[in-house]
This record gives C-alpha cells, sequence and structure tokens, in this order.
C-alpha cells in the first residue's frame, strides 16, 4: 500500500522479520482478493480501516529472480501496490502498531526508499508512485523493472 503524507513523503514500516524496511501490506489469505487482503493487511498492520480502490503497480517476479531456495519458493508472484491515499495529520495520529512484526513506521522523503528498502521493493514503490502522480493507469512491472517507461 502507497501512503504519503501532506508533504508527499511515503510511508515504510520497519519489520522484525527484514533489515530493510517496507511498504505496508503482506499476503492476501485464501479466496481473498488483492484488494481485500491489503485493507485487511492495513486493518492488521497499522489499525486503519479504508476501503482500497485504486491499484497503482502489478509487479510479475519470477521465481528465478528471487534469492530463496529452490524448494521454498513460489513459481512465480504477482505484487500489488494499492493507492492508500494522502493522509493529513489526524490520520497520522490516529495510527496503532500491534504488538509485534511491525517495529514502527516513519514518512520518508521518496529520495530515500532505495537506501531504506531492498532494490526491488525500492523500485515498485517508486513506480507505485510515478503511477499516482501521472494518473497514467497502474505501472507494470517484470522482476520489479517497469516494462514501460513512466
Amino acid at each position: 500500500m502507497l501512503i504519503t503524507d501532506q508533504r508527499s513523503r511515503v510511508l515504510i514500516q520497519r519489520v522484525d522479520y527484514r533489515t530493510t524496511c517496507l511498504l505496508p501490506g503482506g499476503a492476501v489469505d485464501a479466496n481473498e482478493s488483492p484488494a481485500k487482503g491489503a485493507a485487511r493487511e492495513l486493518r492488521e498492520e497499522l489499525g486503519v480501516t479504508t476501503t482500497v480502490d485504486r491499484g497503482l503497480a502489478v509487479d510479475w517476479v519470477s521465481a528465478d529472480s528471487l534469492n530463496v531456495p529452490a524448494g521454498t519458493r513460489f513459481p512465480v508472484e504477482i505484487l500489488h501496490v494499492h493507492d492508500g491515499g494522502t493522509w493529513d495529520n489526524e490520520q497520522i495520529a490516529a495510527l496503532r502498531l500491534p504488538d509485534r512484526e511491525i517495529k514502527s513506521v516513519e514518512f520518508v522523503e521518496p529520495a530515500r526508499l532505495p537506501d531504506l528498502m531492498s532494490p526491488g521493493d525500492a523500485r515498485r514503490a517508486l513506480s507505485a508512485l510515478r503511477a499516482r502522480i501521472n494518473s497514467a493507469g497502474p505501472a507494470l512491472l517484470e522482476n520489479d523493472l517497469p516494462i514501460a517507461p513512466t
């Protein structure tokens, strides 16, 4: 989920299971759509209830591109980045982190994303941000790289 503040900074979260930061979100449950999964993850991770109705990026990630042992990886992943909107101070103050998993959240300048996130996650987040700014529809990526200029 791509969420920005009124200064166009991007919300990232530090989690207890990775050394790099992530956008809010996670995996869908069985028979759950990507939009409903994104809304559920936002509720679980940040204590925020919202409707998710706009996609910003879709990334097709092949198993060969992942740095995961062959026996434990999925054959392919389809990653969606949805638009969480621009939050005001009141919405930010309403954030409630769970007791585990999410260590902290912060809003950062987009230029800092490559330093704080894995390379693929940063490219995906920046592509989603460009798609929002350009209003040209969702960015399409393959293995974390846009398939068309944005």
